[in-house]
């Protein structure tokens, strides 16, 4: 197989959904691997070379830990892309994951024409660059604790911040001290501070003059075969 070949990772515990899905995928020009778990997804990506995965949703990777997290808070896997492809089709779900940083969100059963439209407009379009190297241009970039945020934001290496979300599960087991802390150095740093009950506790969204949400969406005009 030539080395210009895409590698996609299908990860789901169910062996006829993951059948079923290598068919729709079987005609276009790319290395198929499979993973029953997150574990082993892992394992599949920290050997390199893995473009994009398609999952489905809430895959624990250990230290419950869902895969979506753990690839997206690794900054060595950051540019693969992520499809979400899950049985659970209500707006909660698709914002968590959109915001846990799946870069499309697709609903079982899903036709093939739709997947392989997802995945091939998915593989051609040029990856995110790295958080780390993301400037103040950027509508959301994701740090992996508050204090991380602030502590970039006060010195200098995030500009033009405007808000900073995070988890209000998290928020709400702080100290009442802690808290006062962190909307003080917020205040002064003229940064906004929100929780948010969808936000996974792994990270904080620090957003910039623009709100919209990075990543391609299925419900977008452009994409015909929308659901």
């Amino acid at each position: 197989m030539s080395a210009s070949v895409k590698v996609v990772l299908l990860v789901d515990p169910d062996p006829y959904a993951r059948t079923l899905l290598a068919g729709h995928l079987a005609e276009m020009d790319i290395d198929l691997r499979e993973a029953a778990d997150g574990v082993n997804a892992l394992r599949i990506v920290r050997a390199g070379g893995v473009a994009l995965i398609v999952s489905e949703m809430y895959v624990p990777a250990g230290d419950e830990e869902c895969l979506i997290h753990a690839i997206r808070r690794d900054q060595a896997h950051r540019k693969i892309r992520i499809v979400a492809h899950t049985q659970r089709a209500t707006a909660a779900d698709r914002e968590w994951a959109m915001r846990a940083g799946a870069d499309a969100y697709l609903v079982k059963p899903t036709r093939a024409q739709r997947i392989r439209y997802v995945v091939g407009r998915l593989l051609s379009e040029r990856p995110p660059s790295s958080a780390a190297n993301i400037t103040s241009g950027a509508p959301m970039i994701r740090r992996d604790s508050l204090e991380v945020a602030l502590r970039e934001i006060e010195g200098g290496a995030l500009a033009h911040v405007s808000s900073i979300v995070f988890g209000r599960a998290w928020w709400e087991n702080l100290t009442t001290v802690e808290q006062s802390g962190f909307r003080r150095r917020a205040k002064a740093a003229h940064v906004n501070l929100r929780s948010d009950s969808m936000l996974s506790n792994h990270f904080v969204e620090v957003r910039g003059q623009s709100r919209d949400m990075v990543g391609l969406s299925t419900e977008r005009p452009e994409s015909p075969y929308r659901r």
